[in-house]
């Protein structure tokens, strides 16, 4: 009996080998992958507490994303993709209080474990009329991840499930629209405790994002990029749509522009959007973002680099009930923009000005160090809090080539706090450290 079992997992196995090794011949098959342990170090006084001053607590976490891709190119035109993640904290579950690189969650955060991170269809020139569509799990990324981004430094990433189409209406001008399916429940997942979940009609919670982006070219990397964004966020619907009583619904668009130019020896970079919706059904918003950074490349060393940067969020005092004027950005990477210790990856209520000096060095061939410098504060006061002081943080990163494929990559950050965070908690806050040592190797 045993004999026979082992002989037709064999005889299994030989015939996977033989109908991939045909497959293979058919099309071209890439492999890719990541391995990316992190240890980090948070010593982070930031959070409110009891005692006063509050004394922070030192807290250690190690994690490791892998990832492994294939990708099968049947032609130029044809193509699918799909990327295996595997995320998971030394030692099992999740520690209480790791920082946000380990437990943040979003409606589009892949989860943690094992999952399917990407897993897409890649058609260009679809019956020869230059169309493309990508279809499927995907990652989104635009203007520099901006609003809409892969948010890459958290373990488990984001990915939309996802149709994508590009269209190039002239050498210049080209189109690209998405709609991606970030929620879809039966039941709330927060409000399944106040709704009922069998109301007649076949009630349901789901939320979306989709855009419309132009794209001009100025030539070379230069461009001049207006958009539109849809963001649906929980909409309690029912049968056909027919929204039920009450709405819960929260849709916010985006009007805006993205511009890069490159002038001489200088980069500039540009962007503002409008924000206008509701928040909910009795609050309507109208908020703004206005952004811009400068930098040039600077003949020191084996190359350096210098950036001037500001960014302005809209806030909202608290003075108007029925309107918010909070800037939201839906599906950015922050980590990116507001400071490596990701204290602002929700944009505080009272709004979020960020004036950065950002600087890297290379004083060696092979090691590069990067050093910003944020001054962060609120765009508006409240009754409650007076100052507009939230703080400043410095980020100093170095990244090492140790061997082909893989760099070791080394951050520390300080948090100096502002009045703002005390006020918040009526204490007088100290400090926060952070820190990191990774190891990234990809293939």
């Amino acid at each position: 009996m045993y004999i026979r079992k082992y002989l037709y997992q064999g005889m299994l196995f030989m015939a996977s080998v033989f109908l991939f090794g045909q497959i293979a011949q058919a099309v071209e098959i890439k492999l890719s992958g990541e391995l990316r342990p992190r240890f980090e170090y948070a010593n982070n006084a930031l959070s409110s507490g009891t005692k006063s001053p509050l004394k922070s607590d030192t807290r250690t976490f190690t994690t490791t994303r892998t990832r492994i891709g294939v990708k099968a190119i049947v032609d130029s035109e044809t193509s699918g993709f799909i990327q295996i993640q595997d995320v998971r904290t030394w030692g099992g579950a999740t520690p209480t209080g790791a920082p946000p690189s380990i437990t943040q969650t979003g409606t589009s955060v892949s989860a943690s474990g094992l999952d399917i991170h990407q897993a897409y269809i890649d058609l260009k020139n679809i019956l020869d009329t230059g169309l493309a569509l990508k279809i499927g799990r995907q990652e989104l990324v635009f203007d520099e991840h901006r609003l809409i981004g892969n948010i890459g430094w958290i373990q488990q990433g984001q990915t939309f499930d996802a149709v994508r189409g590009y269209y190039g209406l002239t050498d210049a001008l080209s189109v690209t629209a998405f709609s991606a399916k970030t929620v879809a429940f039966v039941t709330h997942p927060t409000l399944s405790a106040t709704i009922p979940a069998n109301l007649a009609g076949g009630q349901g919670f789901e939320s979306s994002f989709s855009g419309v982006r132009l794209n001009y070219s100025l030539g070379g990397k230069d461009r001049i990029t207006p958009y539109f964004y849809h963001a649906l966020n929980a909409s309690r619907t029912g049968k056909n749509g027919a929204a039920l009583t009450p709405d819960v619904a929260q849709r916010l668009d985006y009007v805006g522009a993205y511009v890069l130019k490159h002038i001489d020896r200088f980069r500039i970079r540009l962007d503002g959007a409008y924000q206008f919706g509701n928040i909910n059904a009795t609050v309507d918003t109208q908020a703004y973002m206005l952004t811009a950074n400068i930098s040039t490349n600077v003949a020191i060393a084996k190359g350096a680099n210098i950036m001037l940067w500001f960014d302005y969020l809209s806030g909202d005092d608290g003075s108007d009930l029925t309107s918010n004027k909070t800037f939201i950005t839906p599906y950015a990477t922050n980590h990116a923009y507001y400071g490596f210790m990701d204290n602002f990856l929700n944009i505080p209520s009272q709004g979020l000005m960020d004036a950065a000096v950002k600087v890297w060095i290379k004083p060696t061939k092979k090691l590069k160090i990067k050093v910003d410098g944020h001054w962060f504060r609120s765009t508006e006061s409240t009754t409650a809090i007076s100052s507009k002081d939230l703080g400043k943080e410095i980020d100093v990163t170095g990244i090492y080539p140790l061997a082909k494929n893989t760099k070791l990559v080394l951050g520390y950050s300080h948090y100096f706090a502002g009045d703002v965070l005390a006020q918040k908690s009526g204490h007088n806050l100290q400090d926060g450290n952070w820190a990191y040592a990774m190891m990234d190797f990809k293939f």
